[in-house]
């Protein structure tokens, strides 16, 4: 299981990261990653996104509506620490 943290605004990460994504790994959008929430709902099944992040941007409703789980930097803390390896894209 691995956290996939995407904080790139480009599509290639996505791309990327589709890749080597396997069951179990868990995607998370931070920094410009959150202007590719619409394109990670497409891509995996479960997206999160930092809370404060999506709202800086406007798209806290827009994501929520797709069913991507916003969270707070606590719990992507305990994220990290739920998955043995983690990739910053």
């Amino acid at each position: 299981m691995a956290l996939h943290i995407i904080k790139s605004g480009q599509v290639t990460a996505v791309q990327q990261v589709k890749r080597i994504y396997q069951e179990g790994d868990q995607i998370l959008l931070i920094e410009d990653g959150c202007y590719l929430y619409t394109l990670a709902k497409q891509s995996f099944d479960t997206v999160c996104a930092l809370t404060d992040h999506m709202k800086m941007r406007g798209l806290s409703n827009k994501a929520a509506q797709l069913g991507i789980k916003q969270i707070s930097f606590k719990e992507w803390a305990l994220l990290t620490r739920n998955h043995q390896q983690s990739t910053t894209w």
